[in-house]
């Protein structure tokens, strides 16, 4: 019985130099859900690992309570952004302090599409956000504020779910974002 000549295997790629990862500007979406927290300690160390900046992005949406308080809508809109932007330097200044560069960004209107105009507008390298959990349909997932930055980033998008064995470990933010 003969056996073929073995062959070693091709090098598709021979002239490419080793791959670089430059990681710049890393977009965080804050909703101060505790899934929040999976998202900062990667975009951490990210950062640490690549002297990256981290833009928190927590978007604003009215929910119709400017009509209880009688107060004009724009006017809720600012209460909320300094309430959001508050919230955020404090966050920082707990799990952080100095040690990450962080710029703070808080907008209003549909979640999904200021994440996508934010990642263009900051030119961010990565986009890193918290799945809520399992998803158990793809029709959720579909429309989904998550799914819909996926479909439209200008850049890559890492998705980190909720509850599940990650590959950063050895840092606590959960305590800081569950208030």
């Amino acid at each position: 019985m003969n056996e073929p000549p073995s062959r070693r295997p091709q090098r598709l790629f021979t002239n490419v130099g080793r791959p670089v990862v430059k990681l710049r500007r890393i977009l965080v979406p804050v909703d101060f859900r505790g899934t929040t927290a999976e998202a900062l300690r990667y975009a951490a160390a990210f950062a640490r690992e690549y002297r990256a900046t981290i833009i928190l992005l927590h978007v604003v949406v009215p929910d119709g309570s400017h009509v209880k308080r009688n107060i004009s809508k724009e006017r809720l809109i600012e209460e909320l952004c300094e309430v959001g932007e508050s919230q955020i330097r404090q966050l920082v200044d707990v799990i952080w302090g100095d040690e990450i560069a962080v710029d703070i960004v808080v907008a209003s209107g549909k979640p999904e599409v200021q994440i996508v105009n934010g990642a263009r507008e900051m030119k961010a390298d990565m986009i890193i956000m918290a799945s809520l959990g399992t998803i158990g349909s793809w029709g959720f997932f579909h429309r989904s504020t998550l799914a819909k930055v996926v479909q439209r980033a200008p850049c890559p998008v890492l998705v980190v779910p909720a509850l599940e064995r990650g590959f950063v470990i050895n840092e606590t933010v959960q305590g800081c974002v569950d208030r």
